[in-house]
């Protein structure tokens, strides 16, 4: 038993990094989870940002567990992308 079963979470910027830590942690901990980034670069971004191999790996990583995940391209900067994205998973897992 974990302390998260029965529980969804929605994670921004997971495809690597902390992102990747809290989806990792909260796949142990019982979560299914939703796990977005933007996956993409940005021209005003100077450093390299998470690509779809970075997020596909996250997703292997939570699945690993025995977790349900969705893994969703999407934007924090656009609400009708994160929009999609809860839709997704509501429709996926009932709730977040």
């Amino acid at each position: 038993m974990g302390m998260l079963d029965g529980k969804v979470a929605l994670i921004t910027g997971g495809a690597r990094g902390q992102g990747r830590a809290h989806a990792v942690t909260c796949a142990r901990e019982g979560a299914d989870v939703i796990i977005t980034d933007v996956i993409d670069q940005l021209p005003t971004v100077p450093y390299k940002l998470a690509t779809k191999d970075d997020l596909d790996e996250t997703v292997r990583l939570v699945e690993a567990y025995g977790r349900r995940v969705i893994g969703a391209k999407a934007d924090v900067r656009s609400q009708e992308q994160l929009d999609a994205a809860v839709a997704a998973g509501i429709a996926e897992f009932g709730t977040i």
